[in-house]
């Protein structure tokens, strides 16, 4: 079992993989942040003159270990288990194509876009109103049928 450290395939897709090792490190930092919340001071040393909280070496412990563990598996670097190799370079090669699959869409312009949103918000509203009408037309009903208590009563 040797760690060599090369990834795979090094020069593909590589904005998707940096796009998901970014999400991944982001959650951890959170996580890491919650853990520091949740375990309290617990004492402190001093460390360049400065009081340091014990458990703040604890929660920079799991976020570098989890940053590595990150690493390993947003570039696929060969650990030597075949297992784990196996399901890195899986996971890479759907960043691979997904990145692939997004350069291939065509984007619409600022103006189609526009456009579009504008038709989009304005069945929004006449479908809400839609829903207002026929809700008030069913509580009508509903209230003149004795299914509903009257208002007021």
């Amino acid at each position: 079992m040797t760690l060599t450290l090369t990834p795979y395939k090094p020069h593909q897709g590589l904005y998707a993989r940096g796009a998901a090792a970014a999400a991944l490190l982001l959650l951890d930092l959170l996580v890491c942040v919650r853990l520091h919340e949740m375990l309290g001071e617990g004492g402190s040393f001093m460390l360049l003159g400065m009081g340091v909280p014990k458990t703040a070496l604890w929660v920079a412990a799991v976020f570098v270990v989890a940053g590595a563990f990150i690493a390993v598996l947003t570039f696929a670097l060969e650990t030597g288990l075949k297992s784990v190799d196996a399901k890195t370079q899986s996971l890479v090669d759907l960043l691979i194509d997904t990145q692939g699959e997004l350069q291939k869409v065509s984007w619409p312009s600022r103006e189609e876009l526009r456009r579009l949103t504008t038709v989009v918000l304005v069945f929004i509203v006449i479908l809400g109103c839609f829903l207002f009408v026929a809700d008030m037309v069913v509580n009508f009903v509903m209230t003149n049928l004795g299914v509903l208590p009257t208002p007021g009563k």
